[in-house]
């Protein structure tokens, strides 16, 4: 049992280390954030996990002082991270220092969201439109009822009119049938 000691605390230290690796490799490991910021605050509300600069260069962390001091700038979003954002509002969009002895803080790659407001509904009569969807409430008259016991079910019909939710009138396709088993 003696000479199992030894081996089992090189595997455990060699995980660990292995381990230790994974988390500084960092951007790896956090989720790919390809949210927006907003321009008519320059980014001020931005409170994205992007950690890189529009050149590829790794963010310093706000609490950090080396290799520049970014405790200077005091805002909202600032903590012990390396996220881009733009507490000052001293860019046009989200930044950060770098982690680059040669260049100090630099914009991060971030897209502008988009002036104006998705309207989801519009979108989905439009969808609706161009996939042929029909919002036609036929349940009844293709499958007997929504409510169907052994008692109630009936065959499907080859072509039946109904009412759409909106009073309209529509076509009732039977969809094919699934096999029973």
């Amino acid at each position: 049992m003696a000479r199992l000691e030894p081996l089992l605390l090189i595997i455990v230290a060699t995980g660990a280390a292995g381990a230790l690796r994974a988390r500084s490799a960092g951007s790896s490991i956090l989720p790919d954030d390809t949210s927006c910021y907003m321009p008519a605050d320059k980014g001020l509300s931005y409170k994205g996990l992007v950690t890189s600069t529009v050149s590829g260069r790794t963010c310093q962390k706000w609490t950090e002082m080396h290799p520049w001091d970014a405790t200077v700038v005091q805002g909202e979003g600032l903590g012990n991270h390396n996220y881009c954002r733009n507490p000052d509002k001293s860019q046009d969009e989200p930044w950060c220092y770098t982690l680059d002895p040669v260049v100090e803080k630099e914009t991060c790659s971030i897209p502008a969201c988009p002036e104006k407001e998705r309207d989801f509904t519009s979108e989905a009569d439009e969808l609706a439109m161009e996939i042929g969807a029909a919002d036609c409430e036929c349940a009844d008259q293709l499958y007997g009822s929504t409510e169907t016991t052994k008692d109630t079910s009936v065959p499907l019909a080859l072509v039946l009119t109904g009412r759409s939710k909106s009073g309209k009138p529509c076509k009732c396709r039977p969809r094919a049938a699934h096999p029973r088993t």
